[in-house]
């Protein structure tokens, strides 16, 4: 049964079973006028509360700016039914509107839930007025004057508690209003709110929750806020509890964020139903990578490879809408219609993707005619966790001009595409020695896998070097655990090559973390890329290593002697 019409305002919510005669009385309290800017008459609102009290229900008033009543809803306010009641009212009649709501609890200052305090400050009113239907020992009502607040973390502010008679009769209630509007007019960048899971040691989720703020920022876009959980609250539905989701949804009006990021992969069905409670797009920590991948690709090999990992990525997570998105069905009663959208869609993913490996196949290809020429030379990889400082290391061991100088950023995945330069190392009396050094992708923990799958070809070419630089951050407090990382991802790659240790920004770190490392590795190299401390040996260790009397290069022949 759809709500009934009044003159100037329509009934709705819990109606089911009304009496004709309490509608009527309910009509009659729609007909009063709500100013905003004169006194108002106390016997409006004991009407309202007797009317609450003989229902046993809460009524909730939606006043426009001339304080005509639009919309009158009895019972708790319930999330998309009072959206789509109220979106129903003409938009002109509803700017600068305004909630009465009279309850049926006398709560400390009359707080709105969690959950009603998220759906009413998305659709902006100017003011919500709440009052108790029931009077205190002294015969009054207790009345609380709400104003949406962004920088609250409730998104409401208090503005006055006072007995309802007395906010009543003040000669202009709108005067006290306080003025929010600096938050919302700043033009900011693509704002994110982060939802994120926190284990047992604080310290390693703090670690993960910066390197998430830094992914985020490294996509262009700005952090705003952030819903933690911990992981013993699993949800298999939504990984996250219902008071969380409930939270965060009132956080992401109240910064208005345009997207959620969580920092844990999500099925598929687990993203839908996030989006269904936050009512905001939701991605999880690989597609944001993804994202970032995508941005960073310059040469058309990296974005044929990024490409290739947006469609694996994709491709089980599409959705069908509607009739003509919808999945196909069997059995009786669903033939007839054709094919669906949804599975032209998947179909042509497949093709493309089809596509881009044979693509790939021809990239890897002329990656090995180009091989073929360079054998003459030693090859060096510099490999290492995310912004290490291994493009500033290239530049600084190859000493190249402007024009040829790598990319070098402050941000996570600065540099995706393989550069590979030339090295001399000068000697005496002779010409110099020259070898080939390869910046090579960052990595990250949990790297997701379409986007390995997608790189496997450049990352194997990279691991079939004669020598790999494992570049370490010692200024970053959780070196040791990207230390781990990139060793886990290399063995699970099947890297063969040698592996040395190098240790960089020697003079931006504590000596505790050069005591550690040294006990990992007593053979480390310490070095500085920006400040060029150590690079003297670097390149004199390069030297023994490819020309010396115990070089890489007598070491293979030697072998290959033992084997004849």
């Amino acid at each position: 049964m759809g709500p009934r019409q009044l003159k100037q305002a329509h009934l709705t919510g819990r109606i089911k079973g009304l009496r004709p005669s309490q509608k009527r009385r309910l009509e009659v309290v729609s007909h009063n006028r709500y100013p905003a800017n004169e006194s108002a008459d106390l016997i409006v609102f004991d009407r309202i509360a007797h009317e609450a009290l003989s229902l046993k229900l809460p009524l909730h008033i939606v006043v426009d700016s001339r304080g005509v009543c639009r919309l009158i809803w009895v019972g708790p306010l319930e999330g998309s039914r009072f959206k789509d009641e109220f979106y129903k009212i003409p938009y002109r009649r509803i700017n600068g509107w305004r909630l009465i709501s009279c309850l049926l609890h006398n709560n400390y200052k009359l707080k709105p839930e969690l959950k009603e305090a998220g759906l009413i400050f998305e659709l902006n009113p100017v003011s919500w007025l709440r009052f108790s239907a029931f009077k205190d020992a002294h015969g009054v009502r207790i009345a609380a004057f709400w104003q949406p607040d962004r920088l609250d973390p409730t998104g409401w502010s208090d503005i006055e508690t006072d007995q309802l008679d007395d906010l009543c009769y003040r000669s202009k209630p709108s005067s006290i209003l306080k003025k929010n509007d600096d938050f919302t007019n700043k033009k900011v960048e693509e704002r994110v709110l982060l939802l994120t899971l926190i284990g047992n040691d604080r310290s390693k989720s703090e670690r993960e929750l910066a390197e998430l703020e830094g992914l985020v920022r490294s996509a262009g876009a700005q952090p705003v806020g952030v819903i933690s959980q911990k992981k013993a609250g699993f949800q298999p539905q939504t990984i996250w509890g219902t008071g969380k989701l409930q939270q965060a949804a009132l956080e992401v009006r109240r910064y208005s964020a345009s997207k959620v990021i969580t920092d844990c992969e999500l099925t598929p069905a687990q993203a839908r139903n996030l989006e269904n409670c936050l009512n905001c797009p939701v991605m999880d920590r690989s597609e944001l990578i993804l994202d970032i991948f995508a941005q960073r690709a310059s040469t058309a090999t990296g974005r044929l490879q990024v490409e290739l990992a947006q469609l694996r990525y994709r491709l089980p997570r599409l959705v069908g809408r509607g009739m003509t998105l919808s999945r196909q069905g069997g059995g009786i009663g669903t033939r007839g219609p054709g094919e669906t959208q949804l599975e032209k869609d998947r179909r042509a993913i497949a093709r493309r993707i089809e596509k881009l490996m044979r693509d790939l196949k021809h990239v890897k290809r002329h990656r090995a005619q180009l091989k073929s020429h360079r054998e003459s030379l030693p090859r060096v990889a510099l490999i290492g966790y995310t912004n290490v400082g291994k493009s500033t290391l290239l530049n600084a061991l190859c000493k190249l001009t402007a024009s040829r100088k790598v990319n070098v950023e402050d941000k996570l995945f600065a540099t995706l595409d393989l550069t590979t330069r030339r090295m001399s190392l000068p000697r005496s009396g002779a010409s110099p020695n020259e070898l080939l050094i390869t910046d090579t992708v960052g990595f990250i923990r949990e790297l997701p896998s379409p986007l390995v799958e997608a790189f496997k070809a450049t990352l194997e070419e990279t691991f079939e070097a004669d020598l790999l630089l494992l570049i370490v951050d010692l200024s970053n407090p959780d070196w040791h655990y990207q230390l781990n990382t990139v060793n886990q991802l290399l063995d699970s790659l099947g890297a063969q090559s040698k592996r040395q240790l190098v240790a960089n920004q020697i003079d931006c770190c504590e000596s505790s973390s050069l005591e550690l490392i040294s006990k990992i590795d007593p053979t480390v190299i310490y070095i500085s890329a920006t400040s060029g401390a150590g690079l003297q040996g670097l390149k004199k260790w390069l030297q023994d290593q490819f020309w010396g009397t115990h070089s890489l290069k007598n070491q293979l022949m030697a072998q290959v002697s033992e084997d004849v």
